[in-house]
């Protein structure tokens, strides 16, 4: 069950049903809502309205009603003619009994100053003198903004002008409204415990509201305000009092005043907030049975391919050849049983292609298009000494085939899509040992012709290099034999001429002691030169190769440090000695090895001009002596080293280059072989052996 759910098919199909049922539901969750807020939004707002407009008729009728109580005062004033107070000062009484929402009544005379006020309270307002100034040109009734009295009570008045028959002012009645009671009638009326209600004066001053303490704000700068004061009529949304609202807003006419109604947006949807909580428990549901259903239908299909995946991933890894076919009865059991047709087919074609690269007697590596090693056959082995599980999957440039990356050449078939034909090189095997190889090379391309990859053959031409090295050397020291050759016939000559006249001179002046003994010393040196001259000859011709006797190579060794002694400790030269054996025996011409080790001995030494180490080793191999000569002198540069066999070469001021080329003949004669290397820190000679067969 664990592989079903972490299985990719799965969750990608569990993913898409989401994806399509999560979209599904919460487009018909948000429509729902949407519809059910705006449905429920438009019967508020319709509320709304009705009561803002039930509220404002009544306020109004309200203000009408105290407006014609003020006449009426004002027409027993009149009459009164100020001589007789109990007339009006009753009906005044009666007006207040009747209506608590006057605060009280106050009756002036043409001078502004109080005739009567009912209750007697003495209370005058600074806007007083305003009002009666807007009697005196008006001579109608008024209504006033929001004044303060002098005790700090916050109320609006509705004043009446007094006029005799000629029209003239004469004083007025004014009446004062109870803002509290008209709050209380707003919070009476207000909907539900959020609502809000509240009556608002030309300028923006809130007169009434049912939270007294917002009296005497001012909301001139609010939308509501500005709506208000262009007497417009409507419903408006956004913040007011601290909290968001959904109010309604209408003129009153009388006062020209404006009545704002509503209540919190949380209030008038709240509703719908149950409604919400059920839907979207009943899409959980639905979600839930969905993603169940899912699962259970993708395990069916998933269960059987998850099992050929790990059939698959079983045969790549090698550990089976074959598939197992499904027993599902539909097109899974078909494609397993192609899918072992397929592996069967492939499998037989892996093994010929293996024993193919297998057979290649050269080292064949392909990579891919990121230079990655695919395949490593066994002739890549045998050169590179890398083993095939050290080298797959690694880079090549990762293998240190090289000294430096740039010097990959068939890296350069991946990097830059060049093919190579035949291109010489080197590398380096996994033992440190250079090998001189030929490069081919060619790249793989898919179906779009866009490179997937390259095969690499290097073919080890180094025996090969070794041999032709061997024959140029060869043609040059046979060359030198026949110069040779050459030189000391036509030497003999002229010293058989010398040798006769010294002989004929013996023979005609026998008395004179001084002319025999010149010429016994010109006898004995022609003697001598004779035959050094006939030692020539012979070496020209390879005749040495009949005096070859069992040799210890570590005697000729030590008889040659012996006598080099001197010479050494002269030079701050020491000698360090490392032989695997004392009895390191050959079959050779004693004068012409010790020949040998002596011109490479003098070589070590004149590269040591400020003194250094001479090491010498001697390796027993299976079936051969290796003895190597190391010393840390200046070195040879690569470019001169593989002419240092060469005869008349030397990279000494005063040298004849003939020392190592007669060491190389001579070696060569004795069926060895010889070799050297250098860098900065010194020069290794190299000379093998056969050892004496038993």
């Amino acid at each position: 069950m664990n592989q079903i759910f972490q299985s990719k098919l799965t969750k990608k199909y569990l993913f898409v049903t989401l994806i399509v049922i999560v979209t599904a539901l919460t487009s018909v969750y948000y429509l729902t809502v949407h519809v059910m807020k705006e449905s429920m939004r438009k019967e508020i707002e319709n509320r709304n309205e009705l009561l803002a407009r039930s509220i404002s008729s009544k306020t109004s009728f309200l203000f009408e009603k105290m407006v014609n109580d003020t006449r009426v005062i004002s027409e027993f004033v009149k009459e009164d003619a100020y001589n007789n107070q109990e007339l009006y000062v009753s009906e005044i009484e009666r007006v207040l009994t009747k209506n608590p929402f006057y605060l009280f009544i106050n009756v002036v005379d043409e001078n502004e100053h109080a005739i009567a006020t009912i209750p007697n309270v003495h209370s005058s307002s600074a806007s007083m003198h305003q009002i009666i100034d807007r009697l005196k040109w008006s001579k109608t009734h008024y209504i006033s903004n929001l004044i303060t009295l002098d005790d700090g009570r916050r109320t609006i008045a509705i004043a009446y002008p007094l006029l005799n028959d000629k029209g003239d002012y004469k004083g007025a009645v004014i009446s004062y409204v109870n803002l509290h009671v008209i709050s209380e009638y707003l919070k009476q009326v207000k909907i539900g415990l959020e609502g809000i209600n509240a009556l608002v004066d030309r300028k923006g001053v809130i007169l009434a509201h049912t939270n007294e303490s917002f009296i005497g704000q001012q909301i001139s700068d609010h939308p509501l305000g500005e709506f208000l004061e262009k007497e417009r009529v409507g419903v408006w949304e956004g913040s007011i009092f601290g909290k968001y609202m959904l109010m309604a807003y209408r003129p009153i006419q009388a006062g020209s005043y404006g009545l704002i109604v509503g209540e919190t947006i949380r209030q008038a949807l709240a509703p719908t907030v149950q409604i919400q909580k059920l839907l979207l428990q009943g899409f959980i549901i639905v979600l839930l049975i969905t993603i169940l259903l899912t699962i259970l239908g993708t395990s069916r299909v998933v269960r059987p391919i998850i099992h050929l995946i790990k059939q698959a991933r079983i045969y790549k890894e090698g550990k089976k050849s074959h598939y197992e076919p499904l027993k599902t009865g539909d097109e899974l059991e078909e494609l397993s049983v192609t899918m072992d047709e397929m592996a069967k087919e492939l499998q037989s074609k892996e093994q010929r292609l293996f024993y193919i690269l297998e057979s290649i007697p050269y080292g064949v590596i392909t990579i891919d298009k990121d230079g990655k090693i695919m395949t490593f056959n066994k002739g890549a082995e045998k050169l590179t000494l890398f083993h095939r599980e050290e080298a797959i999957g690694k880079l090549l440039i990762d293998l240190p085939l090289k000294k430096s990356i740039d010097d990959f050449i068939a890296w350069k078939t991946i990097k830059e899509g060049k093919q190579i034909n035949e291109l010489e090189s080197y590398i380096y095997d996994k033992s440190g040992k250079k090998h001189v190889i030929r490069i081919y090379s060619s790249l793989f391309t898919g179906e779009d012709k866009k490179i997937i990859g390259a095969i690499i053959i290097l073919r080890d031409v180094s025996e090969i290099k070794k041999l032709e090295e061997y024959l140029k050397q060869t043609e040059r020291l046979a060359a030198l034999g026949q110069l040779t050759a050459g030189i000391a016939h036509e030497i003999k000559n002229p010293l058989s001429i010398i040798q006769a006249a010294a002989e004929a001179i013996q023979l005609d002046i026998k008395d004179t002691s001084f002319v025999n003994e010149m010429a016994d010393d010109i006898l004995e040196t022609t003697d001598r030169l004779n035959h050094l001259l006939t030692e020539f000859l012979k070496m020209a011709k390879g005749e040495e190769k009949e005096n070859l006797v069992p040799t210890n190579v570590v005697q000729v060794l030590n008889e040659l440090l012996s006598l080099l002694k001197n010479q050494l400790n002269d030079k701050n030269i020491h000698v360090l000695q490392s032989y695997d054996s004392e009895q390191v025996m050959i079959m050779a011409n004693p004068n012409k090895i010790t020949q040998v080790f002596l011109n490479i001995i003098l070589n070590s030494i004149q590269a040591m001009p400020e003194g250094g180490n001479l090491m010498i080793r001697i390796v027993d191999q299976e079936q051969s002596w290796v003895i190597e000569m190391e010393d840390t002198g200046i070195g040879i540069p690569p470019s001169k080293l593989e002419w240092i066999f060469t005869p008349f070469y030397t990279t000494k001021k005063e040298g004849t280059g003939l020392g190592l080329a007669i060491a190389y003949e001579i070696i060569s004669q004795h069926n060895g072989k010889i070799s050297a290397s250098s860098d900065e820190d010194g020069t290794t000679i190299t000379v093998q052996f056969p050892k004496i067969s038993a």
